[in-house]
């Protein structure tokens, strides 16, 4: 199973890239913002916010600070580009987490395995491959939408296939999942066939 509250930190990039594209990116930056707090302050409170929380927080609030420091035009070429800046600033946490040895999915994951488990290979290998396949669709997103800039397709258009991007992390990460499970299940299986021989 997916842990719910991964999904849930997705919703304020989410509800701001639909946002942006109907409303001015000024009031979806302070919508992303308003979400990213609701979501980040009762976990901040208990000290399980996660890394992807606090760099929402900062994302949204750069964001939002930005965009009443800008002129209307400057914020519809910033409108342009806002699927870039989503998928794009998520890339780069994304793929930043990875290199630096601690992917971003094993925050959620330590919430939902137990602790003797954490430096097993089988929960190391899981979370990093789940953390790779949400960064590569991070990358193909921004890849998309930078391609639509460019190129001068609608914003409804690319992230339309920025999000079909996410949904093909969806299934990556619950294939995954389904089989660090059965893996994990099988391990246990040896273990007590094991102790009774």
């Amino acid at each position: 199973m997916i842990d719910p509250s991964i999904l849930a930190g997705f919703m304020p990039w989410i509800i701001f890239a639909l946002a942006s594209n109907f409303i001015s990116t000024r009031l979806a930056a302070f919508i992303g913002l308003a979400l990213t707090l609701i979501l980040f302050l009762p976990n901040a409170l208990k000290k399980t916010h996660t890394s992807m929380d606090l760099f929402g927080v900062i994302f949204f609030l750069l964001l939002a600070l930005a965009s009443l420091a800008l002129s209307e035009g400057d914020i519809e070429r910033l409108n342009i580009w806002s699927g870039v800046l989503i998928y794009g600033g998520l890339s780069i946490f994304s793929w930043a987490t990875i290199l630096r040895g601690d992917p971003f999915t094993r925050e959620y994951a330590r919430r939902m395995v137990p602790k003797e488990h954490w430096q097993s290979s089988l929960f190391l290998n899981s979370t990093k491959s789940i953390a790779m396949g949400w960064s590569t669709a991070f990358l193909g997103a921004t890849v998309i939408s930078l391609g639509g800039v460019l190129i001068g397709f609608k914003g409804s258009l690319t992230y339309s296939l920025g999000l079909v991007c996410m949904i093909i992390a969806i299934f990556w990460h619950r294939k995954v999942l389904a089989a660090a499970e059965a893996d994990g299940k099988q391990l246990k299986e040896d273990a007590q066939r094991d102790l009774m021989a």
